[in-house]
């Protein structure tokens, strides 16, 4: 006779204090935040600012940094102002000037002068230009070059005449005669000492026009003469003009320019190779100074013909950084890494012959401003144009910026020929990346270049402890959000309700999530809810109505799940007992929204040899994880109870009513229950709904969501009104992330519902079935009447049938 088992009470029933870390308001030691000061430092991120301080101290090359942590955990908003009390301490660096490159036009020099120096040097070089303007001209029209002016034409004229006299001579003794006009020499033959015209020249005798002929055909030779002389003159005429035009600049160009080379003599960095060459093309172009009626006049050499460069535009300094203004080093924080806005870029200006670009219109990147101080990126944005990123990472391996024209600039820019090469700026600055840790390893594992670039890994905590110091932190840090912002101070209830927020985001009760972005979009809301209802502090209340808010926002696709269960759409048995059935829970994250949903799981066993088949996975709609969770089942029962017995059933496992992929292994241990129950025969509680991952050894492991997964089993229970058998299983290593709706904890202290806890499997088939799971006995076999034992003869009897019979069930003849 077998011994009856009496139902054991469940043990693992947790009481309401285990499911809800509270803060209790009166623990705070303030009113409200208004009372406390600032706090501007990053909340338990002690590793992350260590490594973000060793990285901004190490000056070596490739000790840029990568700060990792999850998105709006005020990462990038405190490194900023971490960087910029750190350069405001720092000296000021250079600026940076790009300026016309005489030897080789195509590529504009760049200067590095003192902050301020490079807009004083733009300034002077303006001026300059202005008073060679005005002196110039002056110079050349004064009396005493004027004189010297008279003497050189009076020279040219003597020698030109006696070119033309000697032409002339030539000519008479040929019976020819020449005249000088406008078109150059014209050349008449004489008859009786006059000159005739063609028509009397037609009616001569034919004898006599041959000679005529003849005297002017020899005469060319003496014409080519006379003009090679005449173009020998004129050159010789210019060049006297010029040289004498230049002698007489050159005191006054020597005179200005000297003045700004004597600004700038002390200041390095071909400055004054630059002034020396200004100094060179002034003097050899000083035309170019003056007015257009002037500079183009006959005395003006063939060479200087061509329109001329615009001073102003030629002699420009463009300063492309100027920190005349600046106090310490640079922080730019480059929201648009694009190459043009990293490397710099070149305008153009549209003229007649198309477009055109001078180093006047070089424009700076982000690196360019940030250079010797601090460049912050998000890493998002620079990945996603991948000519961005290799830009970056050519100019901090070859510390320089380039700023180039091709596949390194943007292709919507316009192309020209013989586009610009400025040159090259040295490079010293450090580069702060802010990304996911998905970004980092994967530019660590891909880009070779990545980790000689970026040494310093700056890992942001995603969660905090809950500490008496930390929360007096968050509640300085909130004050300062409320003063900034211009909220209503946070009352104590109102910190204390935002810390046990905090807290479930963590899913953990002795620590808060460092995610700042979520806490401000709540406290934004509370502060709306306070001023409508005319307090003087946000209170606990106020944060509790921006949180049902916000719920109730996202709530819609919650909502309708909840409703297709309520109306039997989706089968959810809640009453009673059944064999090899039972309540699972599945979690849904969208877009970070997370809720549960209630799933039924069933589990049939019979002859065959198949073993366990989950239907899932056949029609492959599981996931990989999940189908490990399928698998470990088969090494549980091989375990447990084929170590002298063949295992040889059939079992099949599958989520009813689920027609989405499914993955995660939270629902294994619901699953082994379902197929526990089944082999036993014993029905399991369909009130309790079970989530809990399982390992071949039995023990139940901890999984995600377990809030969200409770509380969608008790809107399901409640709607239906609860009975005090209603309730939810879940590892005991989960009991540290519970914090659950005040509802759910205010029912499990009326007793109307349960939380179970459980470490095996053992424990919980138990607290399902109110059968003890049974031990295993020293001759092999389990305590009687227990769930262990009628789940081994069972299997003993289901491979006895296979040994003697040799049963092939249909699915067994498919493999």
């Amino acid at each position: 006779m077998k011994p009856k088992l009496k139902t054991p009470r469940p043990a693992h029933r947790l009481p309401p204090e285990k499911l809800y870390a509270r803060l209790d308001p009166e623990t705070i030691p303030f009113e409200t935040t208004a009372e406390l000061a600032s706090y501007r430092g990053m909340i338990g991120q002690d590793r992350a600012m260590r490594a973000v301080e060793l990285g901004l101290r190490v000056r070596t090359r490739g000790f840029n940094i990568f700060a990792v942590g999850d998105p709006g955990s005020g990462k990038t908003s405190t490194l900023e102002r971490l960087l910029e009390e750190r350069a405001a301490r720092e000296p000021v660096p250079d600026d940076l000037c790009y300026v016309y490159n005489f030897e080789a036009p195509d590529r504009p020099e760049s200067l590095c002068l003192p902050a301020g120096k490079g807009r004083a040097l733009s300034r002077d070089m303006e001026r300059m230009v202005s008073e060679l303007e005005r002196m110039i001209p002056r110079v050349l029209s004064e009396g005493s070059f004027g004189h010297i002016r008279a003497g050189i034409v009076a020279d040219t004229r003597r020698r030109a005449h006696d070119l033309t006299r000697r032409a002339s001579q030539a000519a008479e003794k040929l019976g020819l005669q020449i005249e000088e006009g406008d078109d150059g020499l014209r050349v008449s033959p004489l008859v009786d000492g006059q000159p005739i015209d063609q028509a009397a020249f037609e009616q001569l005798p034919p004898a006599r026009r041959r000679r005529i002929e003849t005297s002017m055909n020899a005469f060319h030779e003496h014409l080519e003469s006379f003009s090679y002389g005449r173009r020998q003159l004129e050159r010789d005429h210019n060049t006297r003009l010029l040289e004498a035009e230049v002698r007489a600049v050159t005191p006054v160009v020597e005179d200005v320019l000297g003045e700004v080379a004597a600004r700038y003599r002390r200041y390095a960095g071909g400055l004054e190779e630059y002034l020396g060459q200004v100094k060179e093309h002034i003097l050899a172009n000083h035309r170019q100074f003056l007015p257009p009626e002037e500079g183009r006049g006959e005395a003006q050499p063939p060479e200087l013909t061509e329109p001329l460069e615009d001073p102003r535009v030629l002699y420009h300094v463009n300063v492309v950084v100027d920190r005349s203004s600046a106090k310490g080093a640079p922080v730019v924080v480059e929201r648009v890494p694009t190459p043009s806005n990293l490397c710099g870029c070149f305008e153009y200006r549209e003229t007649q012959g198309g477009l055109v670009t001078d180093h006047t219109l070089v424009r700076a990147g982000s690196l360019h401003q940030a250079n010797g101080g601090y460049l912050l990126i998000q890493a998002s944005d620079l990945l996603t144009n991948e000519m961005a990123w290799d830009c970056l990472k050519r100019a901090l391996r070859h510390k320089e910026i380039r700023v180039e024209e091709g596949a390194g600039m943007d292709q919507s820019r316009p192309r020209v020929a013989g586009s610009m090469k400025p040159g090259t700026v040295p490079l010293k600055v450090k580069v702060i990346l802010v990304g996911t840790t998905e970004t980092y390893y994967f530019l660590k594992i891909e880009d070779e270049d990545f980790g000689r670039l970026f040494k310093i890994k700056a890992d942001f905590e995603t969660t905090m402890p809950r500490t008496r110091e930390n929360v007096l932190r968050l509640g300085r840090f909130l004050g300062q959000v409320c003063r900034e912002e211009g909220y209503l101070p946070l009352h104590r209830s109102g910190v204390a309700r935002i810390v046990e927020v905090s807290s479930r985001r963590a899913e953990h009760q002795q620590r808060m999530c460092t995610r700042r972005a979520e806490t401000l979009d709540v406290l934004a809301e509370a502060n709306l809810f306070a001023r409508e209802a005319g307090v003087r502090s946000i209170r606990g209340s106020h944060v509790e109505a921006a949180l049902l808010e916000a719920r109730h926002r996202n709530g819609r696709i919650e909502e309708a799940v909840d409703l297709e269960i309520r109306e039997g759409a989706i089968l959810i048995r809640t009453r009673g007992f059944a064999v090899g059935q039972l309540n699972g829970i599945a979690l849904y994250d969208l877009a970070g929204t997370m809720f549960g949903v209630p799933v039924r799981i069933t589990a049939r066993t019979y002859v065959g040899k198949r073993g366990v088949v989950n239907i899932d996975r056949e029609v492959n709609l599981s996931g990989a994880i999940h189908d490990k969770g399928a698998l470990i089942l088969v090494g549980y029962l091989g375990g447990r109870y084929a170590q002298e017995e063949i295992l040889a059933l059939s079992a099949s496992i599958t989520f009813e009513q689920s027609y989405d992929e499914i993955d995660g292994d939270s629902a294994s241990s619901a699953e082994l229950y379902a197929l526990l129950s089944s082999l036993s025969g014993c029905p399991v509680r369909q009130g309790v709904a079970v989530t809990g991952s399982v390992n071949q050894l039995g023990e139940v492991q901890p999984i995600g969501g377990v809030n969200e997964k409770i509380e969608s089993i008790f809107r399901v229970c409640r709607n239906r009104g609860l009975t005090g058998e209603e309730g939810v299983m879940i590892p005991a290593s989960n009991v540290r992330n519970l914090m659950l709706d005040r509802e759910v904890v205010d029912a499990v202290r009326c007793g109307d519902f349960s939380i179970y806890a459980v470490e095996t499997i053992d424990e919980g088939i138990e607290v399902l079935t109110g059968v003890r799971a049974g031990a295993r006995r020293k001759d092999g076999t389990w305590e009687p009447g227990s769930i262990n034992a009628k789940v081994a003869a069972r299997l003993a009897e289901l491979s006895d049938i296979v040994r003697r019979k040799g049963v092939l069930t249909a699915m067994d003849r498919e493999i």
